[in-house]
């Protein structure tokens, strides 16, 4: 089969490799499409290393249909099309066990510790199916933009973790009115369809801050009330909640200090290995701020997002700006890099 290869920093190579062949409680996918993430980014530019392995494919946003089952699996059959969550959880550790799953002290990430989705084929090993990380994908959901329920997946993650949801616990009823997003990329913009969807008229003012112009056009026309570049926004004790989606240290003190009394501050980006960020310790103490983080997803946040993006509540295809063969993954990569596409997508099967 034809996979993209990570050779080593700023080396990706198209070869022929063999094809996995799916062994007991194995599921063989013939992936269609699979987009690009900001960490696909960081593993080809050599600034994330942690699970990388070198001399096979990568790509974790992957759909496409079942080509072959090993034995004993009966719950999925060759031609249905799938989707992957790609944490694979223990299901006995302490997070486990407390609905953390992500946070799992064994968790494996398929496209990491595996042979990705950048590939005509990916196996997805065995416990994986068994945990349920394979999700089939019903007729309304298009596996041209199927690839990107992995991410707004995560994005259910931070949001929940934020308390950002229709059935938050907050003691106030009115909370949350106002949003403010830092940063208008795929992951900025998705944060944004989410929470339209999601919490409705609860939601008055989302404001979203990005210094490219065309990003912030898109992002009025996707529901935000106003937007501005980094150098207008002065704004302090303004909002309700902050979502840093772009990773800047910097923003996180911007971010503190954009929020009133009681708000909350999602650091959802990941940032790079050892940064530092300096923020007023008490700005978070006398306004008793609340700093969150977010990382990857809950299979209960895939489903989640599946019954979104199935339900029409929000528009996954509005973000996929290119489509390239798996050929021309030079360019699409370029693309996805210098900030000129949104979420680019490679079409996989002929």
């Amino acid at each position: 089969m034809q996979a993209l290869v990570f050779d080593g920093p700023g080396r990706l190579v198209l070869r022929s490799i063999p094809r996995p062949l799916p062994g007991e409680g194995e599921v063989l996918v013939r992936i269609h499409t699979a987009a690009i993430c900001g960490s696909d980014l960081r593993i080809v530019a050599g600034t994330k290393t942690r699970d990388v392995r070198v001399g096979h494919p990568i790509g974790h946003e992957g759909a496409g249909t079942v080509a072959a089952v090993g034995a004993g699996v009966r719950e999925y059959q060759p031609g249905e099309a799938v989707a992957v969550c790609v944490v694979e959880s223990c299901g006995r550790c302490a997070c486990c066990l407390a609905g953390r799953e992500n946070l799992c002290d064994g968790r494996r990430t398929l496209g990491y510790h595996t042979d990705g989705a950048f590939a005509e084929y990916m196996l997805i090993p065995s416990h994986a199916v068994a945990r349920g990380n394979l999700f089939k994908l019903p007729a309304s959901v298009d596996l041209a933009w199927a690839p990107l329920i992995e991410p707004l997946a995560c994005c259910i993650n931070g949001q929940e973790e934020m308390g950002l949801s229709p059935d938050s616990d907050s003691a106030d009823a009115s909370w949350p009115e106002s949003l403010v997003i830092f940063g208008a990329g795929p992951i900025g913009l998705m944060h944004l369809l989410l929470a339209r969807a999601r919490c409705g008229t609860r939601l008055r003012q989302v404001v979203v801050v990005e210094p490219r112009a065309s990003r912030r056009e898109i992002a009025l026309r996707l529901g935000a009330e106003e937007t501005c570049g980094p150098e207008e926004f002065k704004a302090t004790e303004r909002f309700d909640a902050a979502i840093v989606a772009v990773g800047v240290p910097e923003l996180a003190s911007v971010a503190v200090n954009a929020v009133r009394r009681c708000g909350r501050v999602s650091l959802f980006a990941g940032f790079p290995v050892k940064s530092v960020a300096t923020i007023d310790p008490n700005a978070i103490h006398y306004r008793q701020v609340r700093v969150y983080g977010a990382s990857e997803s809950r299979r209960s946040d895939f489903a989640a997002a599946l019954a979104l993006a199935a339900g029409g509540k929000l528009d996954l295809a509005a973000l996929v700006t290119h489509r390239f063969p798996l050929a021309e993954h030079d360019e699409a990569f370029r693309l996805a890099a210098d900030g000129s596409a949104l979420k680019v997508v490679l079409d996989i099967r002929p």
